[in-house]
């Protein structure tokens, strides 16, 4: 039976009514005071022009027609120049935050095996001032272990905070670094290692453990590896001719005055070396300037609509991967803050996130992510 036939015809004209009046009286309001209307504008206008005057293109935004974007702002042409700008212009607001563990333990699970699952806290916050000395020192003392401007320096890490402190220390000094993902395989690290010649490398007291120190010996011309993590390694069962250190002390190390000279590089200077996956065979390493870096985010700055210091970015892809590098960097140069994850703590229902307890998403609450498309869509 239709539903027509059911109602008075009366009963529904007045139904009708009732809502074409609510959706008026909701959607004007909504329409004028939102900003759609001027978002449907934009949505409509010409985003590209061919620059050849043919439809075959190439094509380039029209607020790039004469030239493409090459600077994130005006004078800062270099990673470090970029890194000390938003230091003075937002000394003291949030840059990278850490989630604070408060428990650990293995949970058994129906099938038998037993997962990790955590407690996290808030987020600890380093303000842009703090990051800023941070990473200077951390620089300062890594040329103090005899690190030289234009000679490769290798990290081998998971993405976190003291990531990108080692890497804007490195940018400052000068130092290319060598960026590996924390997911190759011995040979695929020994490679890249022995490759670029690296003498020092930046890693984590659980990567140097479980995949690091088996191939130690393969690396023959390396020297130093600096640990980040807070407590201190134990040296025991290291090849000879390698010393440790954990990050704080090299800091510690590059806070004396006599420390602190450096060459600033140029934008034609190799920022990163950064290895691929090697998913098609040995991963090669792909030299990038501080100019192609600084122009690649320029052009991430042009497409996000009023990316400004009020935005949150939750940083969880590998900094190994360019995208996540750029990311990162252009919400440092406009002051956002950068809350660090991880695909297994993201979301209240990631594997290690304990049942009841928030995951990143939910604590940190993010205007910004990166995602890559060729991964399992995210479920948050």
């Amino acid at each position: 039976m239709k539903l027509k036939e059911d109602i008075n015809p009366l009963l529904l004209q007045v139904f009708r009514s009732v809502v074409w009046v609510y959706s008026v009286i909701t959607f004007l309001p909504w329409y004028f005071f939102s900003g759609a209307g001027s978002n449907l504008e934009r949505s409509r206008r010409i985003k590209a022009c061919s620059i050849s005057g043919h439809p075959s293109g190439p094509y380039r935004a029209t607020n790039s027609q004469e030239k493409l974007a090459a600077l994130v702002h005006p004078g800062v042409e270099t990673l470090d120049k970029m890194f000390e700008y938003a230091a003075r212009r937002f000394p003291n607001r949030d840059c990278l935050g850490t989630r604070e563990v408060l428990s650990e333990e293995d949970e058994p699970q129906p099938n038998g095996k037993v997962f990790k699952k955590v407690i996290l806290g808030n987020y600890h916050w380093l303000t842009y001032e703090e990051a800023y000395h941070a990473a200077k020192c951390f620089g300062s003392g890594l040329a103090a272990l005899n690190q030289k401007p234009h000679h490769n320096i290798a990290i081998f890490c998971e993405t976190r905070a003291e990531w990108v402190i080692a890497a804007q220390a490195c940018f400052m000094y000068n130092f290319p670094l060598v960026t590996l993902y924390a997911t190759l395989g011995p040979k695929a690290i020994a490679h890249g290692l022995n490759e670029t010649e690296v003498t020092h490398i930046i890693t984590s007291n659980d990567l140097l453990q479980s995949r690091l120190k088996a191939i130690l010996c393969d690396v023959p011309r390396l020297q130093y590896v600096i640990v980040v993590d807070v407590k201190p390694t134990r040296q025991t069962d290291m090849p000879r001719g390698i010393t440790i250190y954990n990050m704080e002390a090299v800091k510690e190390l590059g806070s004396k005055p006599v420390h602190v000279d450096r060459r600033q590089p140029e934008p034609s200077d190799i920022a990163v070396i950064m290895y691929t996956s090697g998913s098609t065979g040995i991963p090669k390493g792909v030299m990038i300037s501080h100019g192609n870096l600084i122009a690649g985010i320029a052009g991430m700055a042009e497409r996000i609509p009023n990316l400004n210091e009020t935005d949150t970015y939750i940083g969880y892809l590998p900094l190994a991967h360019v995208l996540e590098l750029s990311a990162e960097l252009v919400c440092i140069s406009h002051g956002c803050r950068i809350g660090y994850s991880s695909p297994q703590t993201l979301a209240d229902q990631s594997s290690k996130i304990k049942k009841g307890s928030k995951g990143d998403t939910s604590v940190l609450k993010p205007t910004l992510m990166a995602v890559a498309l060729a991964i399992p869509l995210l479920r948050l």
